[in-house]
C-alpha cells in the first residue's frame, strides 16, 4: 500500500506542475509553441578607445572572405635591411616598456643576418631556438633575402644587452637593433 501512496503523490505533483505550466497559456489563449516576446537589451556603451569604424571594417572583410567575395591579396610588409640601429624614443626610458602616441607597445628586435639561401636562415634560426632565443625569419616578397631576427623585447636596454651577448656567442658582426612592428 505504501507503493501505491507514493505513486499517487508523484502523479499529483506532476499534474499540478503541468497545470501550472499549461493553464496560463490556455487562459491567455496562446498556443504552447508560440514564441514569447523577449526584450533585447540596449547596445552597450562602447569605450572611447575602441575604433568602431575599424571594427566594422574588419567584420565586413571577414564576411566577404567567408562568402568568397574578397579579392584583395593580403601581403606582409617588406622587411627592411637594418643599416643602423633605430633611434631611442626620448619619452621612454631604455630600461622600461612604453607606448607610442597611438597607444601601441614599443618593442625591439634584433636582425642577426640576411641570407639568399633559405636553408642557411632556417639553420641559424633553429640553432638560436635550441639555445633558448625567440628567433624568427621574415622573407621579402621578391624572393630575395630571408632575414633572421631575435625578439621582440619590450625594453631597449635588454635588447642592447642581448645584442652584445649574441655578437659574442654567434661571432656575427653588425647585429642591427630595430623597433619591432607586428604584421
Amino acid at each position: 500500500m505504501e507503493i501505491n501512496f507514493k505513486a499517487r503523490i508523484l502523479g499529483a505533483v506532476i499534474t499540478v506542475l503541468l497545470l501550472a505550466l499549461i493553464l496560463p497559456n490556455v487562459i491567455k489563449g496562446q498556443q504552447l509553441d508560440a514564441d514569447d516576446d523577449s526584450t533585447i537589451p540596449a547596445k552597450p556603451v562602447i569605450p572611447s578607445w575602441v575604433d568602431e569604424k575599424q571594427s566594422s571594417r574588419v567584420r565586413i572583410e571577414l564576411n566577404a572572405l567567408d562568402a568568397g567575395d574578397f579579392e584583395e591579396k593580403i601581403t606582409a610588409p617588406e622587411p627592411e635591411f637594418v643599416l643602423q640601429d633605430d633611434p631611442r624614443d626620448p619619452n621612454i626610458p631604455s630600461d622600461r616598456a612604453g607606448l607610442t602616441l597611438q597607444g601601441e607597445a614599443v618593442a625591439w628586435t634584433l636582425q642577426l643576418a640576411s641570407f639568399k639561401n633559405s636553408t642557411n636562415a632556417i639553420e641559424l634560426r633553429d640553432s638560436l631556438r635550441s639555445k633558448g632565443y625567440k628567433a624568427y625569419i621574415l622573407k621579402d616578397g621578391a624572393g630575395g633575402f630571408d632575414r633572421v631576427y631575435v625578439g621582440p623585447m619590450l625594453q631597449r636596454a635588454k635588447a642592447e644587452q642581448l645584442q652584445i651577448e649574441l655578437a659574442k656567442e654567434t661571432q656575427l658582426k653588425d647585429i642591427g637593433l630595430r623597433q619591432y612592428t607586428p604584421e
